[in-house]
């Protein structure tokens, strides 16, 4: 395809005061039959992609590996800002869009190319990354163990029992964010697996500091490094310390600490590409170089930021993406801060060694009413290297210091569940922290638990065969393991059959596949495990039952609460008529977009409650009306209509207010 322009584009004058910009491109090259066939496109994908993210894609998106997102920008596009001159620096394919400098001249006039959608500009955060000194925690100098110091912080999350079971994270690919590494020198860290590094500051494949960088740079990412995949017996041991890594320096902090969006993006699509199961991103920022263009606790809602769209774009695609809330409480902000607005994120908070609230960590929810953040771990006085040296360690306080605990327990659960998705991870790890029966905006679901995470069951598919696995990891050593599912309603047996073993002799499983149950229908189940001649049952309250649905291979947890839900429901409000206050009650079977507003008989619209916010899967009950319109004036008294309305589900009934 030839474009062709009026030679005044040709008279560009480069100028000295050039910003970054992303460009962003109108199609992909559809128009140009020749190039544009999909065949070829997907042919030309395969031989850039990894076995390993070959293989993680077909485990989540079947045949249809690759998608529109995934397609290369169009290549004479990228011609035509290079012919003028433009030095594209990064591509983003998941967004149609290049990161170059551009000075106000060539932004003018690449923003009239008939190609070209957009132009913004790139945000430059102000890191806020940092570690809070909170003093010596005398309680590890005193363990002998062979985890040494490190044992506190990973024993919070039962981490070295499950460690002691064989799963240390092998086969598994974990990618950091961060601000350099300088892995290869220190005693812990030194031997750690590491299969590709890239410098996106300076575009080169060196992540430790070189001849420039501030003296300080990968100070942090060395720390974050030692957490995940430190190994030293006696003094050290990472949450998942045999996994294989890739590291990614993303942040220049040579002047005001800078993190750029496109970088982080970048570093993000190259990762996917080679395969990382898990990404961990302790970047922590909520102000900008340019305080005019700083995003507002209002774009907090996963769906603005370059960031946030990025690491929800990955997760897409079956990667567990996992990042630090924020040490932001103590600050006017106090909210969770991009990325962890993310929808699908892993957002981090931190909590003491006790398992009280760490002061500096972040709050939720998300601008949009999403609960955030999600899980905590040990983010104070944590143990780990200290760079710049070959064998001294310290410690480090922040939810920087927490995530790549939470990135381990992500990587040691698919290290024993090789096919299981990122869905079920992330469901897994919130649905079995410390207070997952009461999610709130300072723990999230609470402190995460690799052992609760990897005992929680799972329904895998494996070519064509579906299976439900249970993996116990107790003193007592488990004889055989009986499973029963009844239907939900009539408690009607239908599946009643001893699981088989595998050669770990903690996991055990059972085809599901031949069996009689309907693939859509939701049903309970328990375990009943033997050991020493004793007949136990899991739940261990005989009125708490799992419940299951094959088509969508989810596992729900054994409370009602807990978003046992399986269709939209829009009840009636309670009390109704009211006097006082109404309130209003649905159900959601997924993650929606809700509006809830109320309209008088005339379909004039009186108050919205919601609108287009996002919430997670389960009933909710929260949402009241005090008979008020928008403006906060009293609505006379009468009937009025309140209509539900979100992406796959809309319904209206009939209320009646007659205050008093």
């Amino acid at each position: 395809m030839q474009i062709l322009f009026i030679l005044i584009f040709m008279l560009l004058e480069v100028s000295s005061g050039q910003d970054k910009y992303l460009v962003y491109f109108k199609d992909k090259g559809e128009g140009d039959q020749f190039y544009f066939k999909k065949s070829n496109i997907e042919l030309k994908l395969l031989s850039e992609f990894s076995k390993d993210a070959i293989e993680r894609r077909k485990k989540v998106l079947g045949d249809e590996i690759f998608s529109y997102g995934d397609y290369p920008i169009y290549e004479p596009y990228l011609k035509e800002l290079q012919n003028f001159g433009i030095k594209i620096i990064n591509k983003l394919n998941w967004f149609n869009a290049v990161s170059c400098s551009l000075d106000e001249n060539q932004k003018n006039v690449v923003l009239s190319f008939p190609f070209v959608e957009k132009i913004e500009k790139v945000r430059v955060f102000k890191s806020k990354k940092k570690f809070y000194d909170n003093g010596y925690y005398s309680l590890l100098e005193k363990l002998t163990n062979n985890y040494g110091p490190s044992f506190g912080q990973l024993q919070l999350s039962e981490i070295p029992e499950v460690h002691s079971r064989g799963i240390t994270g092998k086969n598994v690919i974990i990618g950091l964010l961060d601000s350099g590494f300088r892995w290869k020198t220190h005693e812990a860290i030194q031997n750690t697996q590491v299969i590709a590094e890239y410098d996106f500051v300076f575009q080169d494949s060196v992540t430790a500091n070189e001849p420039g960088d501030h003296p300080a740079q990968d100070v942090h990412g060395t720390m974050i490094l030692g957490i995940v995949s430190g190994k030293k017996d006696g003094k050290l041991y990472g949450s998942s310390y045999d996994s294989r890594f890739i590291l990614a320096k993303t942040e220049d902090i040579r002047t005001e600490r800078r993190v750029e969006e496109d970088n982080y993006a970048a570093a993000l699509e190259w990762m996917e590409k080679l395969g990382v199961d898990v990404t961990s991103s302790s970047l922590g920022y909520s102000e900008f170089d340019d305080s005019t263009e700083s995003y507002t606790y209002q774009d907090m809602n996963g769906r603005t930021t370059i960031v946030a769209r990025a690491v929800d774009s990955a997760f897409v695609r079956g990667v567990v993406t996992v990042t630090a809330a924020g040490n932001e409480f103590q600050t006017p902000w106090k909210y969770i801060i991009s990325p962890a607005d993310a929808k699908y994120v892993l957002a981090v908070g931190a909590v003491n060694p006790d398992g009280s609230i760490a002061s500096f960590s972040s709050r939720g929810p998300t601008s949009d009413g999403r609960i955030k953040p999600d899980v905590c771990a040990q983010g104070t006085s944590v143990y780990t290297v200290q760079t710049g040296t070959s064998s001294n360690y310290t410690y480090a306080s922040g939810t920087s210091a927490s995530t790549p605990i939470v990135a381990g327990i992500a990587a040691l659960l698919i290290s024993h569940y090789r096919k299981i998705s990122q869905y079920q991870v992330r469901d897994a790890i919130r649905w079995t922290a410390s207070q997952a029966d009461r999610p709130d905006t300072v723990y999230g679901w609470g402190i995460a638990s690799v052992k609760k995470a990897i005992e929680y069951p799972v329904i895998l598919r494996v070519y064509n065969d579906i299976t439900l696995y249970k993996t116990f990891i107790r003193d007592e050593k488990i004889d055989s393991v009986r499973l029963t599912i009844l239907t939900d309603y009539s408690n009607q047996v239908v599946y009643d059959e001893k699981m088989e073993s595998d050669n770990f002799g903690i996991r055990f499983g059972a085809s599901l596949f031949y069996s009689n149950l309907n693939f859509d229908d939701v049903y309970k189940f328990y375990f009943t495990y033997y050991s020493n001649n004793q007949a136990k049952r899991e739940p261990s309250d005989n009125q708490l039952f799992y419940s299951l649905q094959l088509s969508s291979l989810k596992v729900f947890p054994p409370k009602k609460s807990l978003n046992q839900v399986s269709s939209f429901v829009l009840y009636q409000n309670f009390p109704n008529p009211f006097t006082d206050i109404t309130n209003f009650k649905f159900d959601l079977p997924e993650q929606d977009w809700v509006t809830l507003e109320i309209y008088d008989v005339l379909g004039r619209r009186v108050k919205t409650l919601l609108k287009d916010v996002g919430l997670s899967r389960g009933s909710h009950s929260w949402l009241k009306w005090d008979g008020t319109d928008d403006n906060g004036n009293i609505v006379a008294n009468g009937v009025y209509i309140y209509r539900f309305s979100s992406f796959q589900f809309n319904q209206t009934k009939k209320l009646i207010y007659l205050r008093k």
